[in-house]
Protein backbone atom coordinates (compact mmCIF):
# COMPACT_ATOMS: atom_id res chain seq x y z
CA UNK A 1 0.00 0.00 0.00
CA UNK A 2 1.55 3.54 -0.85
CA UNK A 3 1.83 5.92 2.30
CA UNK A 4 1.90 9.70 1.92
CA UNK A 5 5.23 10.96 4.08
CA UNK A 6 5.19 14.61 3.20
CA UNK A 7 4.34 16.89 5.96
CA UNK A 8 2.51 20.40 5.47
CA UNK A 9 -0.28 21.61 3.34
CA UNK A 10 0.52 20.32 -0.03
CA UNK A 11 0.67 16.66 1.03
CA UNK A 12 -3.31 15.45 0.88
CA UNK A 13 -3.24 17.49 -2.88
CA UNK A 14 -0.29 15.45 -3.91
CA UNK A 15 -1.17 11.81 -2.61
CA UNK A 16 -4.76 12.87 -4.51
CA UNK A 17 -2.56 13.16 -7.71
CA UNK A 18 -0.51 10.47 -7.30
CA UNK A 19 -3.49 8.03 -6.28
CA UNK A 20 -5.00 9.34 -9.79
CA UNK A 21 -2.44 8.30 -11.93
CA UNK A 22 -2.23 4.85 -10.29
CA UNK A 23 -5.24 4.28 -11.00
CA UNK A 24 -5.16 5.34 -14.52
CA UNK A 25 -2.22 3.17 -15.27
CA UNK A 26 -3.73 0.10 -13.67
CA UNK A 27 -7.11 0.78 -16.02
CA UNK A 28 -5.43 1.85 -19.01
CA UNK A 29 -5.94 -0.49 -22.14
CA UNK A 30 -3.63 -2.70 -23.16
CA UNK A 31 -3.89 -2.32 -26.90
CA UNK A 32 -5.82 -6.13 -27.22
CA UNK A 33 -9.22 -6.17 -26.91
CA UNK A 34 -11.31 -8.20 -24.78
CA UNK A 35 -13.24 -11.69 -26.46
CA UNK A 36 -16.71 -10.92 -27.51
CA UNK A 37 -20.16 -12.58 -26.57
CA UNK A 38 -19.83 -15.81 -28.58
CA UNK A 39 -22.04 -18.67 -29.97
CA UNK A 40 -21.76 -21.88 -31.60
CA UNK A 41 -22.42 -23.01 -34.97
CA UNK A 42 -22.76 -26.52 -35.91
CA UNK A 43 -22.24 -28.17 -39.24
CA UNK A 44 -23.45 -31.65 -39.13
CA UNK A 45 -22.53 -32.36 -42.66
CA UNK A 46 -18.94 -31.88 -42.83
CA UNK A 47 -19.22 -32.61 -38.93
CA UNK A 48 -17.18 -29.31 -36.90
CA UNK A 49 -18.03 -27.10 -34.22
CA UNK A 50 -17.43 -23.12 -34.13
CA UNK A 51 -18.16 -20.45 -32.11
CA UNK A 52 -18.22 -16.76 -33.06
CA UNK A 53 -19.18 -13.24 -32.32
CA UNK A 54 -22.67 -12.66 -31.90
CA UNK A 55 -22.19 -8.79 -33.54
CA UNK A 56 -20.89 -9.81 -36.54
CA UNK A 57 -22.63 -11.01 -40.28
CA UNK A 58 -22.60 -14.73 -40.17
CA UNK A 59 -22.55 -15.61 -43.83
CA UNK A 60 -23.08 -19.34 -44.19
CA UNK A 61 -22.12 -21.54 -47.36
CA UNK A 62 -22.06 -25.38 -48.28
CA UNK A 63 -19.90 -26.21 -45.47
CA UNK A 64 -18.46 -23.06 -44.62
CA UNK A 65 -19.49 -20.02 -42.13
CA UNK A 66 -17.90 -16.68 -42.58
CA UNK A 67 -17.88 -14.05 -39.58
CA UNK A 68 -17.40 -10.80 -41.22
CA UNK A 69 -17.15 -7.76 -38.22
CA UNK A 70 -16.53 -4.17 -37.32
CA UNK A 71 -13.94 -3.43 -34.90
CA UNK A 72 -16.22 -2.85 -31.82
CA UNK A 73 -18.13 -5.73 -32.95
CA UNK A 74 -21.84 -3.75 -33.21
CA UNK A 75 -24.25 -5.82 -35.25
CA UNK A 76 -25.10 -2.83 -37.50
CA UNK A 77 -21.84 -1.81 -38.51
CA UNK A 78 -21.05 -5.22 -38.91
CA UNK A 79 -23.51 -5.88 -41.27
CA UNK A 80 -22.43 -3.26 -43.92
CA UNK A 81 -18.50 -3.59 -43.33
CA UNK A 82 -16.53 -4.73 -46.25
CA UNK A 83 -14.77 -8.01 -45.92
CA UNK A 84 -11.55 -6.27 -46.56
CA UNK A 85 -11.87 -3.70 -43.90
CA UNK A 86 -13.02 -6.13 -41.23
CA UNK A 87 -12.05 -8.66 -38.94
CA UNK A 88 -13.13 -12.19 -40.65
CA UNK A 89 -13.48 -15.48 -39.07
CA UNK A 90 -14.19 -17.87 -41.12
CA UNK A 91 -14.26 -22.12 -41.48
CA UNK A 92 -14.08 -23.53 -45.02
CA UNK A 93 -14.90 -27.53 -45.16
CA UNK A 94 -14.52 -29.93 -48.33
CA UNK A 95 -14.71 -33.51 -49.50
CA UNK A 96 -11.66 -34.28 -51.93
CA UNK A 97 -13.00 -37.81 -53.50
CA UNK A 98 -9.44 -38.20 -54.06
CA UNK A 99 -8.48 -38.15 -50.60
CA UNK A 100 -10.71 -41.22 -49.78
CA UNK A 101 -8.36 -44.10 -48.27
CA UNK A 102 -5.02 -41.87 -48.14
CA UNK A 103 -2.90 -42.36 -45.52
CA UNK A 104 -1.05 -39.42 -43.91
CA UNK A 105 2.58 -40.15 -45.25
CA UNK A 106 0.66 -39.65 -49.28
CA UNK A 107 -1.45 -37.00 -48.05
CA UNK A 108 1.93 -35.17 -47.07
CA UNK A 109 3.49 -35.83 -50.66
CA UNK A 110 0.28 -34.68 -52.28
CA UNK A 111 0.06 -31.56 -50.21
CA UNK A 112 3.32 -30.58 -48.56
CA UNK A 113 4.63 -27.20 -47.45
CA UNK A 114 4.94 -26.05 -50.89
CA UNK A 115 1.46 -27.24 -51.55
CA UNK A 116 0.13 -25.49 -48.90
CA UNK A 117 2.30 -22.35 -49.34
CA UNK A 118 1.10 -22.07 -53.29
CA UNK A 119 -2.89 -21.96 -52.49
CA UNK A 120 -2.24 -19.31 -49.83
CA UNK A 121 -1.93 -16.19 -52.09
CA UNK A 122 -5.34 -16.87 -53.55
CA UNK A 123 -7.03 -18.37 -51.33
CA UNK A 124 -6.25 -15.72 -48.05
CA UNK A 125 -4.99 -12.57 -49.81
CA UNK A 126 -7.08 -12.92 -53.31
CA UNK A 127 -3.93 -12.40 -54.92
CA UNK A 128 -2.09 -13.58 -57.82
CA UNK A 129 1.15 -12.39 -57.50
CA UNK A 130 2.64 -14.56 -54.91
CA UNK A 131 5.75 -11.65 -54.84
CA UNK A 132 3.01 -9.61 -52.90
CA UNK A 133 2.62 -11.93 -50.08
CA UNK A 134 4.31 -12.92 -47.13
CA UNK A 135 4.26 -16.61 -45.05
CA UNK A 136 5.87 -17.00 -42.28
CA UNK A 137 5.67 -19.23 -39.04
CA UNK A 138 4.89 -22.44 -40.81
CA UNK A 139 4.37 -25.17 -38.97
CA UNK A 140 3.44 -28.51 -39.11
CA UNK A 141 1.40 -31.33 -36.71
CA UNK A 142 -0.35 -34.33 -36.30
CA UNK A 143 -4.22 -33.77 -34.81
CA UNK A 144 -6.97 -36.44 -34.45
CA UNK A 145 -5.47 -38.35 -37.55
CA UNK A 146 -4.88 -35.13 -40.11
CA UNK A 147 -2.15 -32.81 -40.99
CA UNK A 148 -2.03 -29.77 -39.31
CA UNK A 149 -0.69 -26.78 -41.17
CA UNK A 150 -0.61 -23.89 -39.59
CA UNK A 151 1.49 -19.90 -41.01
CA UNK A 152 1.19 -16.39 -40.71
CA UNK A 153 0.52 -14.15 -43.78
CA UNK A 154 0.64 -10.53 -44.55
CA UNK A 155 -1.62 -9.37 -47.59
CA UNK A 156 -0.31 -6.54 -49.44
CA UNK A 157 -2.32 -3.09 -50.29
CA UNK A 158 -4.20 -2.50 -53.15
CA UNK A 159 -4.14 1.06 -53.91
CA UNK A 160 -6.74 1.23 -56.67
CA UNK A 161 -9.34 -0.53 -54.76
CA UNK A 162 -8.30 1.40 -51.47
CA UNK A 163 -7.51 -1.77 -49.68
CA UNK A 164 -4.84 -1.72 -46.87
CA UNK A 165 -2.51 -4.25 -45.65
CA UNK A 166 -3.79 -7.27 -44.13
CA UNK A 167 -2.65 -9.83 -41.64
CA UNK A 168 -3.95 -13.80 -41.22
CA UNK A 169 -3.62 -16.38 -39.48
CA UNK A 170 -4.03 -19.75 -41.03
CA UNK A 171 -5.03 -23.21 -39.85
CA UNK A 172 -5.88 -26.57 -42.23
CA UNK A 173 -6.88 -29.43 -41.39
CA UNK A 174 -5.93 -31.84 -43.73
CA UNK A 175 -7.39 -36.03 -43.70
CA UNK A 176 -8.56 -38.39 -45.82
CA UNK A 177 -11.92 -37.78 -45.38
CA UNK A 178 -12.48 -34.04 -45.25
CA UNK A 179 -10.00 -30.78 -45.98
CA UNK A 180 -10.51 -27.84 -43.20
CA UNK A 181 -9.42 -24.34 -43.49
CA UNK A 182 -9.72 -22.04 -40.60
CA UNK A 183 -8.52 -18.00 -41.33
CA UNK A 184 -8.57 -15.26 -39.56
CA UNK A 185 -7.52 -12.11 -41.41
CA UNK A 186 -7.97 -8.41 -40.41
CA UNK A 187 -6.59 -5.12 -41.71
CA UNK A 188 -2.87 -5.04 -39.96
CA UNK A 189 -3.68 -2.36 -38.14
CA UNK A 190 -6.43 -3.70 -36.36
CA UNK A 191 -4.84 -7.49 -36.16
CA UNK A 192 -2.98 -7.37 -32.47
CA UNK A 193 -5.75 -5.80 -30.77
CA UNK A 194 -8.39 -8.49 -31.65
CA UNK A 195 -5.77 -11.02 -30.81
CA UNK A 196 -7.35 -12.61 -27.81
CA UNK A 197 -10.57 -13.15 -30.15
CA UNK A 198 -8.82 -14.67 -33.04
CA UNK A 199 -7.27 -17.23 -30.26
CA UNK A 200 -10.60 -18.17 -28.97
CA UNK A 201 -12.22 -18.86 -32.54
CA UNK A 202 -9.14 -20.90 -33.51
CA UNK A 203 -9.81 -22.86 -29.80
CA UNK A 204 -13.49 -23.25 -30.38
CA UNK A 205 -13.72 -25.14 -33.71
CA UNK A 206 -14.03 -29.09 -32.53
CA UNK A 207 -14.02 -32.18 -35.26
CA UNK A 208 -17.42 -33.87 -34.20
CA UNK A 209 -17.43 -37.66 -34.54
CA UNK A 210 -18.85 -39.47 -37.31
CA UNK A 211 -22.80 -39.88 -36.50
CA UNK A 212 -23.32 -36.59 -34.37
Amino acid sequence: MMRCQMQGRSRDAICVGVTMILVALATAPTGAQAPPETRGFTNKQFRYEVALPVGCRHEEGPGTIDAVCATDFDAERSAVVSNAGALVLAVGAEVVAADAGKTLAELRQRYGEAGFKEELPEAICGEADRGRVKISNFKETLEDARIVYTADVVCAEIKFLQIGERRAAVRYFIGPDVRYRLVARAPTEDFDKQRETIDAFFASFRLLPAGK
